[in-house]
């Protein structure tokens, strides 16, 4: 299992947060700027035993809430749920393959649009449901092959030699 250092997971999500408000915000993709905070929950999330998507997700979620949104504590809340779907996920799937992580992308991406679309019409928003549905393919292709980037950058796949005996060998994908 790899090992993150919070020196290392600060910046990732440091620099994340300031794309994510700045560029993807001013330029975004079909009109859509993708996520890339909770892509990282998703991937830190399911490599990683140590709590990183979590704590991190929480704190920059809240920032992302103070920064760009009209509540407080919304993407924050919305980071603990895809977290702790994640974690349970993450038990059943090897932590090395690309396929099930993007696929915890898909589920988080849904998570967190009708998570905030809900919360939102609860305190009083005129959203409409409509709005999220026109949202969801720009936003499951982009954010499902941005973790997939997160993913190749950050797994390390544990280097076996050729002469060990016990080594199950095969190709990640």
């Amino acid at each position: 299992m790899s090992v993150m250092r919070y020196y290392i997971a600060i910046p990732v999500f440091l620099l994340a947060f300031l794309l994510q408000t700045t560029v993807l915000y001013s330029y975004p993709i079909f009109g859509f700027a993708p996520n890339l905070l909770l892509c990282l929950v998703v991937v830190f999330s399911f490599l990683y035993e140590e709590h990183y998507g979590l704590v991190l997700g929480v704190a920059f979620g809240a920032l992302l809430d103070i920064s760009s949104s009209w509540y407080f504590g919304v993407r924050a809340i919305s980071f603990v749920l895809i977290y702790g779907i994640v974690s349970v996920l993450r038990n059943i799937f090897n932590h090395e393959k690309l396929l099930p992580d993007m696929l915890m992308a898909v589920i988080a991406t849904l998570v967190d649009c009708f998570f905030v679309w809900a919360v939102y019409r609860l305190c009083g928003s005129p959203s409409s449901v409509m709005n999220t549905v026109r949202s969801l393919p720009v936003l499951l292709v982009s954010q499902t092959l941005i973790t997939g980037v997160f993913h190749l950058l950050f797994v390390r796949s544990v280097i076996r030699h050729r002469r060990d005996r016990k080594a199950e060998w095969e190709v990640y994908l």
